[in-house]
């Protein structure tokens, strides 16, 4: 039997960067910089662009951050660029990502169900969808 301090570690622990998936990993990466970019009036295009190798990819990224920004019903939680943890919501981020990579919606709408309507699930999950296929060579 686990005593209450191993539970409270356990459902308090943030996980690494480091463990995610690459693409989680990569997508978690991005919006930190947009959101410092975003800080700075800076424009995060450029780094996006490199960071995918096409300009259809940060586009279609960046109009994941804005549908976040749009239907997340609080503000997103996200950890300094340099921060080898993971916020709770970055913790969500990457896992909706692998799972709109997967084309798996029910996975998705299990992740998300709770504290997003349906539209907003689907706006969300389509804008995921996109970027994913524009990250793959010939899938476009």
């Amino acid at each position: 039997m686990q005593s209450s301090s191993d539970l409270v570690r356990k459902f308090t622990e943030q996980p690494l960067v480091r463990d995610l998936p690459v693409d989680a990993a990569q997508a978690v990466l991005a919006l930190r910089y947009c959101i410092l970019c975003r800080k700075s009036e800076r424009d995060p295009m450029p780094e996006l662009e490199r960071r995918w190798g096409n300009i259809l990819a940060a586009r279609r990224y960046r109009l994941v951050v804005e549908a976040i920004g749009h239907i997340w019903p609080d503000p997103f939680a996200v950890a300094p660029p340099c921060c080898p943890r993971l916020s709770f919501d970055e913790v969500l981020l990457g896992d909706i990502v692998i799972a709109a990579g997967h084309g798996d919606r029910v996975h998705f709408d299990y992740l998300t169900g709770e504290m997003l309507g349906s539209d907003a699930r689907a706006m969300l999950f389509a804008a995921l969808e996109n970027f994913v296929r524009a990250r793959a060579p010939g899938r476009v």
